[in-house]
């Protein structure tokens, strides 16, 4: 059998020889498998991370600032702001309440918060990674940011510790802070915590001081309905408070409500009862005018004294008599061409030419809005940005007689419009700007140079960030109307600078004064040739550009109009010996207005504003001797502009 088997071994062998395939080679020894070092490598790493991590937290929980007097906050109590006239502006009660307990109020006020900004709240360490992956699916399903991920801590961390930027850097700090706070106090104590530093809107700060603002009681006796109304505003508060627009806050109420039922909070039937149930807001106390003036000196209050705990009276700049008139100019000229124009928005600032804030309409309603576009609202100046261009071209040895071309431009692809008007040719600096030449105010940027305006406008005033690109000369960049009307002081005083104040002393209730304003002297800004030299170009513009409708009849005047592209904006902004004035109109969505220019409403507003509020003043002339013309002086047509603003600084003599 042996045989026969290696017989046929043989007999394959011999065949697979016969096919011309060798045999297979002999298998060769196993090879001698490596050690694997990768998790030596990944438990090294993880080692060193761990240290470094440890050395980072450890060096950023030293730099935190002490959280242990957090929840022993004093009250300050209410406020009164009277005018220049010690007339009462209006009452604040507790803009930041005493520290409330979250124990001592109703159950449904901390629920309705948790429900609508962080259902898993009892339950997280501070972040809330499920929430933040739930709104990551949201936020890409809807190819927009429609939800936001922060806890009620990070929040809270935000509020207490963090600047309002949008970074990286800020979101993990944002996260850090939040463990941190998680680890020092109880989910009660976040709460309490929370709900009296979060912003509300229209100047209220803390559940008490927003109970007190919009309802006119303690947060302990707030109703479900006004719990529910509050929690809404959070998300956005100049949008959803009570005050800013109470369809909006109840229908926003509505959605939380809804969420506590989602989150078994309340059941449907409390929830219906408190859905059908409208909250009564009050509209606060003291004048009707000067709502968006109370906001805005109320918000500072803090920055000056701090927390205090006695009630306190504001002394400020106001001009109740000057408030009134400038709401009627701002309501008649919207009356008048508001829906015409398309402009359903309107801004009005005037000060002294030291600054002091007169009167201030930060939209067309306060008790419909009182989101205040005067002070809030960032929009492009258009050629009211132009007073810097000329004035920078004048530093840099440009003349008000020079001659330039009006005429189509290309500055490196770029073909401004002279959308206000019609190309000239061959115009002097001082046509130019009373026209509002586009092409000039290009060309001149283009000589001096983008950053050389935009130094020239900080030191004026101007305190937003400019871009620096040619498009900087029509006013591209967006700025507030209070801090384009006041960057136009230094204009009206004769070259000195100024900040826009209100607040001239702060004392408590019995007298004892707590911060007074004290001026550490104007500084020249502008030299005393260049201020008159611009005032002279301001005057031009009311007399014979495009700014001729907000020229005053008894006294002299001057200013500049303003138009964005696409009529997006309007303004006005200008002064007499005693104000200075910015008006704006617009949209809040933005919209396109109808033709609306600087010439058109706002110069009329402006013009009815400063007759009113000027009535009785003696007419004096404007800073820097250069007398403006009036409707019963217009200047001689047989003279060039240059030679008229000769005469205006020497007198007719020829000396």
């Amino acid at each position: 059998m042996a045989r026969k088997a290696n017989d046929k071994t043989r007999a394959r062998v011999g065949r697979v020889a016969e096919g011309g395939h060798s045999a297979p080679p002999p298998p060769s020894p196993p090879k001698k498998r490596r050690r694997r070092v990768w998790p030596v490598v990944f438990a090294v790493v993880a080692v060193w991370a761990v240290i470094f991590g440890a050395v980072f937290f450890s060096r950023f929980l030293s730099s935190l600032p002490d959280v242990n007097a957090l929840m022993t906050r004093g009250p300050s109590q209410d406020i009164a702001l009277v005018d220049d006239q010690g007339r009462l502006i209006a009452r604040r009660g507790l803009t930041q309440g005493a520290l409330v307990e979250v124990s001592t109020l109703p159950h449904y006020v901390p629920d309705a918060f948790i429900a609508i900004e962080d259902r898993r709240f009892r339950d997280h360490l501070g972040v809330d990674p499920i929430g933040l992956g739930r709104a990551a699916v949201e936020n890409v399903s809807a190819g927009h940011v429609v939800q936001g991920g922060s806890t009620l801590t990070q929040q809270l961390a935000k509020n207490l510790f963090l600047d309002p930027n949008r970074t990286f850097e800020r979101k993990i700090q944002e996260a850090m802070l939040a463990l941190y706070l998680e680890s020092r106090y109880s989910k009660d104590q976040i709460l309490t915590l929370y709900l009296n530093r979060v912003y509300f809107g229209a100047g209220a700060f803390g559940i008490e001081a927003a109970a007190e603002r919009f309802f006119g009681k303690h947060a302990r006796e707030l109703t479900l309905p006004e719990a529910a109304m509050l929690a809404g505003s959070v998300k956005a508060p100049a949008k959803y408070n009570p005050l800013s627009d109470t369809d909006a806050s109840e229908d926003r109420a509505l959605l939380v409500l809804r969420a506590m039922q989602d989150c078994g909070l309340i059941d449907a039937r409390t929830r219906a009862q408190a859905a059908s149930t409208r909250p009564h807001v009050v509209r606060g106390s003291g004048h009707e005018g000067g709502g968006y003036f109370t906001d805005w000196i109320v918000a500072q209050i803090p920055g000056f004294i701090g927390d205090v705990d006695q009630p306190i009276v504001v002394e400020t700049t106001f001009d109740l008599d000057a408030q009134a008139e400038a709401e009627r100019a701002v309501a008649a000229g919207l009356a008048q061409q508001g829906d015409k124009l398309n402009a359903n928005q309107a801004a009005l600032v005037a000060m002294t030419p030291d600054g002091a804030v007169r009167a201030m309409v930060g939209g067309r309603s306060y008790a419909q809005s009182p989101y205040n576009r005067a002070t809030d609202a960032v929009r492009q100046p258009g050629s009211a940005f132009k007073p810097f261009v000329y004035l920078t071209a004048f530093e840099h040895g440009r003349a008000p007689s020079d001659v330039m071309d009006d005429a189509p431009v290309n500055i490196h692809g770029w073909k401004p419009d002279d959308y206000e008007g019609k190309y000239e040719g061959q115009i002097t600096l001082t046509r130019a700007f009373a026209k509002s030449s586009n092409s000039i105010a290009a060309q001149l940027t283009a000589e001096v140079g983008p950053a050389s305006v935009a130094r020239t406008a900080h030191r004026l005033g101007i305190t937003s960030h400019l871009d620096l690109n040619a498009s900087l000369a029509l006013g591209t960049s967006g700025v507030t109307p209070l801090e384009l009307t006041a960057a136009y002081v230094p204009f009206a005083n004769g070259g000195e600078s100024a900040i826009a104040f209100g607040i001239v002393r702060i004392k408590t209730a019995d007298g004892k004064v707590l911060w007074e304003r004290k001026s550490s002297g104007p500084a020249r800004v502008i030299a005393s040739g260049n201020a008159a030299e611009m005032t002279g170009l301001m005057v031009e513009t009311v007399s014979t550009g495009t700014g001729k409708a907000a020229r005053l009849d008894d006294r002299p005047s001057a200013g500049k109009t303003g138009t964005t592209q696409d009529f997006h904006d309007a303004w006005f902004v200008g002064f007499s010996a005693d104000l200075v004035c910015g008006v704006w109109i617009g949209n809040d969505d933005n919209a396109s207005m109808r033709h609306a220019t600087g010439g058109g409403l706002p110069a009329h507003i402006f013009k009815t504003f400063m007759t009113s509020a000027e009535a009785g003043l003696p007419a004096r002339p404007l800073a820097g001797s250069v007398p403006a013309a009036t409707a019963d002086e217009a200047p001689s047509t047989d003279q060039s502009e240059f030679d008229r603003f000769l005469d205006g600084l020497f007198g007719k003599s020829g000396t």
